[in-house]
């Protein structure tokens, strides 16, 4: 997936828990199909996860996790609990974590029952979220793949983006779409807690229901519109409506995420192409979705 990628199999990630974690040893490892690019995702017997990072630049964001999620508190859904972290060692060169196992299937593999009710809680996670005390938490930047930076930051890159995609898609109504994101007003209040990737494969339900949260890695304080993506990835018609609702957010910031939609879709298609399946698919929905939505508008 990545030039600079470190190979982990199933019979690493067990020697690795047996000699670094003596009180777990013995205990079954075994892989997790995962759609996500930074980390190498083993269960631990059956309440417990192990996350490896893929390469080196992924070790910063697993340790923002371990840092900050306690600080996380009071919200809706369920988020990740951290339990152990490991130093790199002869066994594998990064540092690595361990934590509570979250019960639950990704909306990606199985979408909720019930998609208004699930916006509705998704919308009231990232009001809440928002809401937390900001503290010393992170700001946004290079860091956390900028996730909640002004979207004029991020202008270079979108525009090259979609220079690169421009033989599936033609750049005229892409830009046009970015540039009306930009002239949006800049949120001006305090950088407020965001988690900077709410895709379907970092939401789990259970039952039809929306449970829990995961994949905090980019979290930081900055712009809130970066937590608007999922009225594009993850909820269609009314329940994008509902979504959009429920996180209390006004008209340019809706206005900014819809830059943020076309940002995501648009670096993924260029940066990975085919090679990664759900990203893809992710991408040109995205992509058809705001197209659709242009055209209707004009």
């Amino acid at each position: 997936m990545h030039a600079d990628e470190i190979k982990v199999t199933t019979a690493l990630a067990t020697r690795l828990v047996d000699k670094e974690m003596p009180d777990w040893a013995g205990q079954p490892v075994r892989p997790l199909a995962a759609t996500g690019t930074d980390n190498w995702m083993f269960r631990i017997a059956r309440d417990k996860i192990l996350r490896m990072p893929r390469r080196p630049m992924a070790v910063a964001n697993l340790r923002r996790e371990w840092e900050w999620l306690p600080h996380l508190t009071g919200l809706p859904l369920t988020i990740p609990e951290p339990l152990a972290w490991g130093e790199p060692s002869s066994i594998f060169p990064n540092p690595w974590m361990v934590l509570r196992w979250q019960p639950g299937e990704t909306l990606a593999t199985f979408p909720p029952a019930d998609p208004g009710a699930a916006a509705q809680s998704l919308g009231g996670f990232v009001r809440a979220m928002a809401a937390l005390p900001g503290g010393a938490g992170p700001i946004a930047g290079s860091a956390n793949n900028n996730r909640g930076v002004p979207l004029a930051q991020l202008d270079e890159t979108t525009r090259r983006s979609i220079a690169a995609i421009a033989r599936r898609y033609p750049s005229a109504p892409l830009l046009a779409i970015w540039e009306n994101a930009l002239s949006a007003h800049l949120w001006h209040g305090a950088p407020l807690w965001l988690h900077g990737d709410l895709a379907p494969s970092n939401l789990l339900g259970q039952e039809g229901h929306l449970s829990g949260v995961i994949d905090f890695g980019l979290m930081a304080r900055g712009d809130p519109a970066v937590d608007l993506m999922p009225g594009w990835t993850v909820f269609d018609g009314a329940a994008r409506t509902a979504f959009f609702a429920a996180t209390g957010h006004d008209g340019d910031t809706l206005q900014r995420a819809r830059g943020w939609a076309l940002y995501n879709a648009v670096i993924n298609l260029s940066y990975y192409g085919d090679t990664h399946p759900f990203l893809s698919r992710l991408a040109h929905h995205v992509l058809q979705t705001l197209l659709s939505e242009a055209a209707g508008s004009s």
